[in-house]
């Protein structure tokens, strides 16, 4: 698998957006993997003409057929998909938390637990950037390119609100310490009510289930390849009541037990296998 990641450095794409990459080479051997949830929206261009399965994560059933290009909300829970079952080649968009809206020109809570075709979102200009793509050969070549048509979808009168952003970077810090209302009322710019609204327009969820998510994210990052785990004490670093909770959160967001997902291999962070 050949993984090349390109971080944008200058506005208008720093901050909003953090990371482009082009993936190729990727062959998984199952049929699905399980996508975990981090708080950040998508945009996944394939250029293997191969479709992907959007599944239901207890029937099993396809509740999607997936092709050419596609964004991804926030999602709240873990997200079951089906790869290719050759080898996959793809350019994606990996956009900050809450900077989605100045590409998208629309509110983030509208793509909230979705993937929808790209097209309905970008218009027939996001197809015409996959073929575009598909014509260039060398992948520093298409990230160069996908870096150029985000700067022009660029929309400063979409840009983020700064007293929202605030708390996304506190989240982002320390998501265990953050208490939104005490924050909020510190700021004293708007009431609670006025701040949720804006808060789901720009980052798609309420601040709570944000908060969630980053926590959730935090005990990942903490746990995977860890040989072992004290669940006690990053219970009550990241401010859950108890172990008890913890384990909960892990199970919902993930739908392992934390004894599962220990024992699972992966080589993509945030994606792992289901069968």
């Amino acid at each position: 698998m050949e993984y090349l990641p390109h971080l944008p450095q200058a506005p208008p794409l720093a901050p909003a957006v953090e990371v482009l990459f082009h993936l190729s080479g990727y062959l998984p051997g199952h049929r699905r993997e399980r996508m975990i949830p981090s708080g950040r929206m998508h945009l996944v261009i394939e250029l293997d003409g191969r479709p992907r399965q959007v599944y239901d994560n207890h029937s099993g059933e396809v509740l999607q057929t997936l092709r050419s290009a596609w964004l991804s909300g926030v999602h709240s829970r873990y997200l079951t998909i089906g790869d290719t079952d050759d080898e996959s080649r793809l350019v994606a968009v990996q956009f900050a938390v809450g900077g989605s809206v100045p590409f998208t020109h629309r509110s983030a809570a509208d793509f909230v637990d979705r993937v929808v075709p790209a097209e309905e979102v970008f218009g027939s200009g996001v197809l015409h950037l996959r073929q575009e793509l598909l014509e260039l050969g060398d992948a520093e070549e298409r990230l160069g390119r996908v870096e150029r048509w985000l700067v022009e979808r660029f929309e400063e009168g979409f840009a983020t609100v700064d007293y929202v952003q605030s708390v996304v970077e506190e989240m982002l810090a320390d998501p265990g310490t953050v208490r939104l209302t005490e924050t909020v009322d510190r700021d004293g710019r708007v009431s609670y009510r006025h701040f949720s609204d804006r808060f789901r327009r720009q980052v798609g969820t309420s601040p709570k289930s944000l908060q969630r998510i980053l926590r959730f994210s935090r005990i990942f990052e903490q746990v995977q390849g860890a040989q072992t785990v004290d669940w006690a004490g990053l219970s009550q670093e990241l401010g859950f009541s108890d172990q008890a909770h913890l384990i909960r959160e892990f199970r919902e967001f993930s739908g392992y037990r934390p004894g599962e997902f220990q024992d699972l291999d992966s080589d993509r962070l945030n994606f792992f296998p289901e069968d």
